[in-house]
């Protein structure tokens, strides 16, 4: 299985001054939406609106829809008694405001090298008391991510002051205040530190340096030799396997596998399960996970998922059934039909295969690339269909 990037989301870890200490309970800022019919529809149109300026490479069209003020206020929060003259806070809060100008831009370079950032659903919290509109991020490259946007109100205007972010299994703004919490001077924080989490928090401080820099292994053993109780804090646990995700499998597995023995009953890490089972070779219970997200999210883009795994587990005919869903529902999608025809492929129904690629060239795929594909070795230098280039069936569609 590829080993997932360390990509969005955490490139606000190392802003200027990082000062405020955060609580685990949930931020109360006034931004709250009633349900009704209207709301729904603006929800709606901003989702949709908030798609479009990625795709159009649109930063300023997606950076009117955020809320400053309110997802300023929700980072706050997280300490009420935070002074907000002092120099730390000013410094984070100057540097907060340049990285969010740059937020749009890392989600647009994603889409540019190849991912898909889609919006595909909403949903009314009553929990929360306002929407969600929820958006996947997928890239054959960097893997699976979902990010679900906090609505708010700003006089008529509907825009969005936070966002749940699927990867480390809570709001930006949290994540952010636990940033801070790791980086503040204990001169200025309210939580007493014994000698040891001291300690400890300045290895966290170093690990964030590190990683800024591409340091990972620098930063993986600063995260790995932490002895307090911070170590077991889910959010650390899962930034230490998207940096061992940078240096090799079984730093990456042992990363894994010290996250689930702390949170395997944590519904939040769903992602994260997902590839422990993966690579722990638990097929099933890979797709039990999957089929818990896809309730959640009842996002059916998931099949393709279910597929990629079934595949794995030589479970040719699950394998096909979801990638032909996935072929058919997303048709510019190449890699949902590359999986069909590597399934029938696999299935030795070299007939069919065959007639499937006529197919492709028939909806306007190159035939030469099409070729290409099928004949050339990946970059590990493996070939999954070389047995069908060589087949007679093959061959006698190529000289076509």
């Amino acid at each position: 299985m590829r080993l997932k990037q360390l990509k969005l989301f955490f490139w606000v870890f190392i802003i200027g001054q990082l000062v405020v200490v955060a609580q685990n309970k949930t931020p109360q800022a006034n931004d709250t939406i009633g349900f009704s019919e209207a709301n729904t529809e603006k929800v709606i149109a901003l989702g949709s609106f908030l798609e479009q300026s990625i795709h159009e490479n649109d930063v300023t069209s997606f950076l009117s829809k955020l809320n400053e003020d309110l997802f300023f206020e929700r980072i706050l929060s997280h300490n009420p008694t935070i002074d907000m003259k002092d120099s730390f806070v000013k410094g984070f809060l100057f540097g907060m405001k340049q990285s969010l100008d740059a937020f749009p831009d890392e989600i647009i370079s994603e889409v540019a090298n190849g991912a898909y950032y889609d919006f595909i659903s909403y949903r009314y919290d009553s929990d929360d008391g306002t929407y969600y509109a929820l958006f996947r991020l997928y890239s054959s490259e960097t893997g699976m991510n979902y990010h679900d946007f906090r609505i708010c109100k700003s006089g008529d205007e509907f825009k969005f002051s936070d966002m749940y972010t699927y990867l480390t299994g809570e709001h930006f703004t949290q994540t952010l205040g636990r940033m801070m919490n790791y980086t503040l001077p204990e001169k200025k924080s309210s939580k007493k530190r014994d000698r040891q989490l001291s300690k400890d928090y300045k290895a966290i401080f170093k690990a964030l340096m590190y990683n800024d820099s591409g340091k990972y292994t620098k930063a993986y053993d600063e995260l790995n030799n932490l002895k307090s109780e911070v170590s077991k804090e889910k959010f650390l646990q899962i930034l230490k396997v998207l940096i061992a995700s940078n240096i090799d499998e079984d730093k990456y597995l042992k990363s894994l596998e010290e996250l689930m023995a702390t949170h395997f009953d944590d519904p939040t890490i769903a992602l994260n399960k997902i590839d422990y089972h993966i690579y722990k070779e638990e097929y099933f219970e890979a797709i039990q996970v999957i089929n818990q997200l896809q309730n959640e999210t009842d996002d059916d883009f998931l099949n393709y998922l279910k597929a990629c795994v079934a595949f794995e587990d030589q479970n040719y005919d699950l394998a096909l059934n979801m990638f032909q869903y996935t072929a058919e529902n997303y048709v510019d999608f190449f890699d949902g039909q590359a999986g069909y025809l590597n399934t029938l492929v696999m299935m030795k129904n070299y007939d069919d295969a065959v007639t499937y690629l006529e197919k492709l060239v028939a909806d306007g795929y190159d035939k030469p690339l099409v070729i290409s594909y099928i004949e050339e070795d990946d970059e590990y230098g493996n070939n999954i269909l070389s047995e069908f280039a060589a087949s007679t069936q093959f061959t006698d569609w190529k000289k076509k």
